[in-house]
Order: C-alpha cells, then sequence, then structure tokens
C-alpha cells in the first residue's frame, strides 16, 4: 500500500471515529479527519474542496461548524487572501475533550448516588441486592474523575508553560 492509500485510509477511519465520538455529519468529520493529518500547516478552502471532492456550500457549511465547535481555527499569510484553516490548539482540544468526559461522568456519578438513596430508603431490597455492584461501578467513575482531573491540570500546566 502507498503512503497516500494509507493516508486516506486513516483519513476514513478518522471520519468514521470523528462521527460518532463528536455527533458530527460525515463530510466535516472528512474534513476535520484531512485537517489532522496533512503534513501543511493548513488546508485552504479549495484544498478542502479538492480533496472531498463536495459542493462548496458543503465544504463551507462543514468548515463553519468546525470552527464554531472550536475544532478548528483560520489563520492568513501576509499577501495572501487565503484563509488557512488548521486543527485548533491541541491541548485546548484535549483538554474540552476530557472536561466533556469529565462532566458526563460527573453526572452519571450523580444519577447513581440519587437512585441508590431513593432505593435505600423506599426499597430496601433492591438496594441491598445491587449494593455491591453499586460500590464497584462508583468507584470505577470516581477513579476514572480523578484521573481525568489529573490529566486536564497536566495539559493546562503544559499549555501554561508554553506560553
Amino acid at each position: 500500500m502507498s503512503k497516500e492509500e494509507i493516508k486516506n485510509k486513516l483519513i476514513e477511519e478518522l471520519g468514521v471515529h470523528f462521527e460518532s465520538e463528536y455527533d458530527l455529519p460525515p463530510l466535516a468529520a472528512r474534513i476535520f479527519a484531512n485537517l489532522v493529518i496533512t503534513e501543511e500547516e493548513g488546508l485552504t478552502f479549495e484544498d478542502c474542496l479538492l480533496k472531498r471532492g463536495a459542493s462548496k456550500s458543503s465544504i463551507s457549511t462543514s468548515l463553519n461548524l468546525l470552527l464554531q465547535m472550536d475544532f478548528v481555527k483560520y489563520f492568513t499569510k501576509s499577501g495572501d487572501r487565503k484563509r488557512y484553516f488548521k486543527v485548533a490548539e491541541k491541548n485546548t482540544f484535549f483538554i474540552k475533550k476530557l472536561n466533556r468526559s469529565l462532566t458526563k461522568l460527573e453526572r452519571e456519578s450523580e444519577m447513581v448516588r440519587e437512585i441508590t438513596a431513593y432505593n435505600e430508603e423506599y426499597r430496601p431490597d433492591k438496594h441491598e441486592e445491587n449494593k455491591n455492584k453499586i460500590t464497584v461501578y462508583v468507584k470505577c467513575i470516581d477513579d476514572m474523575t480523578l484521573s481525568l482531573k489529573t490529566t486536564i491540570a497536566a495539559l493546562k500546566q503544559q499549555q501554561q508553560e508554553l506560553k
């Protein structure tokens, strides 16, 4: 397999991942995958158009969505009117992704605790039946929460050191 074939396969796999992970439309997911994989400093609108083969309006809509979601940003080059798109700062992107996961886990933990309290008071038989499973599950959530918080703090520290 040539480098280009491997690259295209990886872009497709990443695109499918981004579709499911971030609820992105297929075209936006593929454009984002292209931006992640590209060896260039950034891609122009025309580059995206050529690489994806979609209509101008579809490319424009997808790029605007990625900009609104802070997945990408654009820059210009002196003497060039074109906008170049690239993945937003990786640390910022990773921090946002981890914060979303952290928020979901914290909500999950709160819901499990509320259900446990309800069962303990109003359905003691159900509470006793599930007590051990819930303890293990809540410990897992707590461990994952701590790990996410530690990782987010480390990424923020790296960000500060780069400034």
